[in-house]
């Protein structure tokens, strides 16, 4: 008789007889059709949706010629990006010009704070003769 034996034999004597799961109840069928709402859609509220392209590139040998009003488009597309990268780094100068003059402020404020209260610490001393 081994370890796991009297832990099968106790299984087999607590196994109780379940009575039967209950059967599914059939619910009631749907309409087969269903009219369309057709209320109309103000035009202000009409999404168009994108015309999506997916198309494989066709891998070629050689030159690719493409039209000039297409090259254009694309030169124009990069310059606008340059000019936009241009303004932001001129904006960046900017904000870290601003910074630094912001943080020299402070560091005046902190030094005359520093000041007044080394002088009130002298007045206090020399009046009540801490």
């Amino acid at each position: 008789m081994g370890i796991f034996d009297s832990f099968s034999k106790k299984k087999e004597q607590e196994s109780v007889a379940l009575p039967p799961p209950p059967m599914p109840v059939e619910a009631p069928e749907a309409p087969q059709e269903i009219a369309p709402i057709s209320a109309p859609v103000p035009a202000e509220m009409a999404v168009e949706e994108p015309e999506v392209v997916h198309e494989k590139p066709i891998p070629r040998e050689g030159p690719v010629f493409v039209s000039v009003q297409d090259y254009q488009e694309i030169l124009n597309g990069v310059n606008s990006i340059k000019s936009k990268l241009g303004e932001v780094d001129d904006t960046f100068h900017k904000l870290t010009q601003i910074k630094s003059g912001q943080e020299k402020e402070l560091e005046e404020w902190r030094k005359s704070l520093e000041d007044v209260q080394r002088k009130l610490t002298y007045v206090d001393e020399v009046l009540f003769g801490k």
